[in-house]
C-alpha cells in the first residue's frame, strides 16, 4: 500500500465530524463516522436496472468493504460493519 492511499484514508476520515457520513458511488455503501471508527450503516439494495445482478453486487460490496478496512485500518483507523 502507498503511502498516500494511507493518507488520503486519514484525510477523508478527518474531514467528517462525528455523526458525519461517507458514500462510496460504486458499491453504494456507507460509512458514519463515529469517535474513532468508521461503521459501515447502509448498502445500497439491488435494483433489477443495475448492470449486474444481486450476487455480483454483493460479491463488490464486500470486497469494497474488505478493501476500505485494509487502507483505513493502515491509517490507525478501525473499520466496522454495523450492516451485514
Amino acid at each position: 500500500m502507498k503511502p498516500e492511499d494511507i493518507a488520503w484514508s486519514k484525510n477523508l476520515f478527518n474531514s467528517l465530524s462525528d455523526g458525519g457520513s461517507w458514500a462510496v458511488p460504486r458499491s453504494g455503501l456507507i460509512f458514519t463516522k463515529r469517535g474513532k471508527q468508521l461503521v459501515l450503516t447502509a448498502t445500497m439494495p439491488h435494483d433489477p436496472a443495475m448492470p449486474v445482478d444481486a450476487a455480483q453486487l454483493k460479491v463488490q460490496q464486500d470486497a469494497d468493504f474488505r478493501l476500505i478496512k485494509e487502507h483505513f485500518g493502515a491509517a490507525g483507523i478501525e473499520v466496522v460493519r454495523q450492516v451485514s
